[in-house]
């Protein structure tokens, strides 16, 4: 890619948000964050309207849904809506839970990949794939 990719990341622990930011920034992605459903679409609705969107969105699947309620799966309803209106839009899906049933219904839903936060490494390595980035 000759431009810097555009990430949306989407998690409502900031610490982590904030962490995971930085690494993405220094890797020379563009990076906006969101801490819930309603923010995080209604940044990609705006992107797509001002022609300007997100090359990939990486979500967390425990925050606030889209009646503003804490939910496990928050994510999922998220990664639905996003492949509704972008179905070739690529969405890794991230969570604190290392469960292969949970990864499995990220994938049915849709979702690229799937990793466990705190992997950094693994997480560069599945958007580089994903982008077609070679390192």
């Amino acid at each position: 890619m000759d431009i810097e990719p555009k990430i949306l990341l989407v998690d409502d622990e900031q610490n982590i948000l904030r962490s995971v930011e930085k690494t993405l920034f220094r890797e020379g992605f563009d990076v906006e964050t969101a801490s819930g459903n309603i923010e995080a679409f209604q940044l990609f609705q705006e992107a797509i309207e001002e022609n300007e969107p997100f090359n990939l969105i990486i979500l967390d699947l425990n925050m606030p849904d889209f009646d503003d309620q804490e939910s496990r799966y928050a994510g999922l309803e998220l990664l639905e809506r996003i492949k509704a209106e972008s179905p070739d839009l690529p969405v890794i899906a991230n969570s604190a839970w290392d469960e292969v049933e949970t990864a499995k219904k990220c994938i049915d839903k849709g979702a690229a990949d799937y990793f466990v936060k705190g992997r950094n490494d693994e997480m560069l390595r599945k958007i580089q794939a994903i982008l077609g980035i070679s390192e």
